[in-house]
């Protein structure tokens, strides 16, 4: 402990007290004025570095900024109700959480983005007297099931219980994939395919986010963004692998092949994830309704469901259009595609997200989803198909990414597992209308009717959190949050 009191700063969204000292207890006293004013020169520099040039990228300077990142910044927060809550904020015991996230997100959401393949799949191969629409309740499903279990969830990770359904759920999560492989029937593949994977996904995807915010505060919307980048390599990579798979070992082998990626992934995730906050008694049970007395809480999930009615719209159905415009096999990597892409719009805005806040960046990346998805139907061919699904997967990945840390910076850290869960669990009927719905759009009309029906809604969630900012910051244009 410090023998002098540190120094303290405000934090602008809800006035929780943050305290932050180095790992090596380290005090950092204001330099005097006189010092201030000098002039610096060259003897300040090393002696690699010229004055006005920029310094040479060198393994020993890459090493410290990298260093800098990741060690271990304890920062202490002080909660409303008088509590001093103290965040590592990095170590490699943070960092290896993160890492278990990174698998989890792999493995669960990773996956799910590669449905389009499926889709595509089913109704060419296996499933000749079923509707697009009807085949998409298979994935619906799953995006609904992968967010209902959180609340539940959510609530186990706050009181550190989840571990149990972690391994169970990791188990059954290979099991519904080996089932999946042996389906003949519509039915079976609504089961497998859906019903039990989906539930196995959603009580490992919640975990992989709400514990990596347990370790990270100040550096909360960086390690996330970490986290949710794997979703998105995931998306990339499992599209071309079962693309390919499909072709080369037919339809039984591609997915036990699956079964074990995914087997292995979940394992990792589940020897790295490690709650770290005592668990707390928390008023209002699991799902507590009085949360939603805050406006900007409430406005913030409102606007999580519409935006999950229209979010994956696209990306459910590039494939499906870029065969009917005569791309062939291409059309598979348009998915791949808006996936990689979707990479830089994880990392990027994660990067900035801890000093502009989460929901500023949250509220335009919305708007170029909601663009991106009007414009879609209106590319006919290869190159504009490409570019919109890269743009396209550039704002998805945005939303994927802060939504977490946005949903943080509305309430105290120790409920966190619990709103997180909350939240997750509404968005889950966004989910499940969405891909239905736009099917039946798609049968009685044209992809632009479908356009017009995902950009609405993603549209409305927008205006939802634009709302949300301006009643938490009091109705000030900047700010936050």
């Amino acid at each position: 402990m410090l023998a002098e009191k540190p120094a303290q700063d405000t934090d602008s969204m809800d006035g929780r007290t943050l305290t932050v000292s180095s790992e090596a207890g380290d005090k950092v006293s204001p330099l005097p004025q006189q010092q201030l004013q000098r002039t610096r020169t060259q003897e300040d520099f090393p002696q690699d570095t010229i004055i006005g040039q920029p310094a040479q990228p060198t393994p020993s300077r890459v090493f410290s900024r990298l260093s800098a990142v990741t060690q271990r910044t304890d920062v202490e927060v002080k909660e409303p109700d008088g509590t001093v809550v103290t965040f590592p904020d990095g170590g490699w015991r943070a960092w290896l959480v993160v890492i278990g996230g990174m698998h989890t997100l792999f493995a669960t959401f990773g996956f799910v983005n590669a449905w389009g393949i499926f889709q595509q799949y089913y109704e060419a191969n296996m499933f000749h007297d079923k509707t697009t629409s009807q085949i998409a309740w298979i994935g619906s499903l799953q995006y609904f099931l992968i967010y209902l279990p959180a609340v539940y969830i959510g609530r186990l990770v706050d009181l550190s219980q989840f571990y149990w359904p972690f391994w169970t759920a990791t188990v059954l999560y290979a099991v519904s994939i080996f089932l999946t492989a042996q389906v003949k029937e519509y039915w079976q593949a609504m089961l497998s395919h859906g019903v039990l994977f989906g539930l196995c996904a959603g009580v490992l995807f919640c975990p992989g986010i709400a514990v990596v915010q347990h370790w990270f505060f100040e550096r909360r919307a960086l390690a996330l963004g970490a986290v949710a980048c794997a979703s998105s390599l995931g998306g990339t990579v499992f599209p071309i692998m079962v693309s390919r798979l499909l072709e080369e070992v037919g339809f039984q082998w591609t997915m036990r092949i699956c079964a074990f990626v995914l087997l292995y992934c979940c394992t990792v995730a589940s020897l790295c994830l490690r709650t770290r906050l005592p668990p707390k008694a928390a008023p209002g049970g699991v799902f507590n309704i009085a949360a939603f007395k805050s406006a900007p809480y409430t406005l913030f999930t409102l606007g999580c469901f519409f935006i999950m009615a229209g979010l994956y719209t696209p990306l459910s159905y590039f494939d499906v259009m870029g065969r009917q415009q005569g791309l062939g096999s291409y059309s598979t990597y348009l998915i791949a595609i808006a996936n990689a892409f979707s990479l830089l719009g994880r990392a990027g805005p994660a990067m900035i997200a801890d000093r502009t806040g989460s929901v500023n960046i949250l509220i335009p990346g919305l708007l170029g989803s909601a663009v991106t998805t009007f414009a879609w139907p209106f590319c006919t061919t290869k190159t504009t198909l490409t570019v919109i699904a890269a743009l396209n997967g550039v704002f998805q990945g945005c939303f994927v990414s802060l939504v977490a840390p946005g949903v943080a910076s509305l309430g105290s850290v120790e409920d966190l597992g619990r709103r997180f869960g909350m939240v997750n669990t509404i968005m889950s009927f966004g989910s499940l209308l969405g891909a239905p719905v736009s099917g039946a759009i798609l049968t009685k009309y044209d992809f632009h009717a479908v356009s017009y029906y995902a950009g609405a809604m993603i549209l409305a969630g927008f205006a939802c959190f634009v709302a949300s900012r301006q009643i938490n910051l009091k109705g000030k244009l900047i700010g936050k949050m």
